[in-house]
């Protein structure tokens, strides 16, 4: 048997077929929901206290004004021996209930309670999924490696040499595992990393230029002209990184415009003269070859 109604459900009509429901005081219409909700969470399914005294606390009115307005809010009670009020058709929804699953229920209840003092004993409680389990879904394999397959998509994407697949098979496990992420097919999940932005901006970062890029600057083809690097902080960082002062000669000298290197830099020299004043920036240049500039 069950003696509460919170498992089940409040019916609107409830609401909308009583009186006090169209009050245009919305005092009295809050009062009757607070009284039909104290009914339905009551040890004493459907009922509430018949002290007027009780009710008026419970409908949140002052004692005049529940004496004036009782009558409309209990419309749908009834009033049981010793004196309370029980909801009529919330009372009938009880009665049914109880009859069809209190049994259910009761033994339900009962088999909570003991579960809840011997949680790896009881036989009720629900098994527990092993980690990395849901719906077909797995964590990726500690053992996991790329197979040949996503290793030829790596080179395409541009991870070319070693040292790049190493660096982003263990990119890849990091992602893998900071969540615990779950996936049903991880070498597509591998493919789609393979050409994230996220991973591109990474490798960038470390390597300083981008997976694009790798083959051209790493493995040119014999014969052919190596592919020009783009001028600004990036091809600074990737000179500076490979340690040849040549290189960043060169991309000082793209960037400055110093005498020395101009030619191999590809630079059109500077116009002749002082170029003191120039912060490294040409201003001097400009200054120079401007109409009306001091010779």
């Amino acid at each position: 048997m069950i003696n509460t109604l919170t498992h089940s459900a409040l019916d609107i009509r409830w609401f909308t077929e009583s009186a006090w429901f169209h009050s245009s005081d919305a005092a009295v219409v809050r009062a009757g929901v607070l009284l039909l909700e104290a009914a339905f969470r009551s040890t004493q399914p459907a009922t509430i206290s018949g002290d007027p005294l009780i009710l008026s606390r419970l409908s949140g009115l002052s004692a005049n004004v529940w004496s004036e307005n009782g009558a409309s809010l209990l419309q749908g009670f009834e009033q049981v021996e010793g004196g309370a009020w029980r909801h009529t058709k919330m009372g009938e929804l009880f009665d049914a209930v109880n009859e069809r699953f209190g049994a259910q229920i009761k033994e339900l209840v009962a088999s909570s309670a003991l579960a809840s003092l011997a949680v790896e004993e009881f036989p009720l409680v629900g098994e527990v999924k092993p980690a990395g389990r849901s719906k077909g879904k797995r964590a990726l394999p500690k053992d996991y490696q790329f197979n040949e397959g996503l290793v030829a998509k790596a080179e395409e994407a541009g991870f070319s040499t070693d040292e790049h697949k190493a660096w982003l098979l263990q990119k890849f496990k990091d992602f893998a595992t900071s969540s615990t992420r779950l996936y049903s097919n991880w070498d597509a999940t591998a493919r789609n990393f393979f050409t994230s932005s996220i991973t591109q901006r990474d490798f960038l970062s470390n390597f300083g230029y981008w997976p694009r890029d790798s083959k051209a600057r790493l493995m040119p083809t014999p014969g052919a002209t190596a592919a020009p690097l783009r001028s600004g902080p990036q091809s600074f960082e990737s000179a500076a990184l490979s340690g040849s002062k040549s290189s960043v000669d060169r991309v000082l000298a793209k960037r400055f415009g110093a005498q020395s290197d101009v030619q191999d830099a590809d630079v059109k020299p500077a116009a002749a003269g002082p170029a003191t004043g120039g912060f490294g920036f040409g201003f001097a240049r400009h200054r120079a070859a401007a109409p009306g500039a001091a010779a």
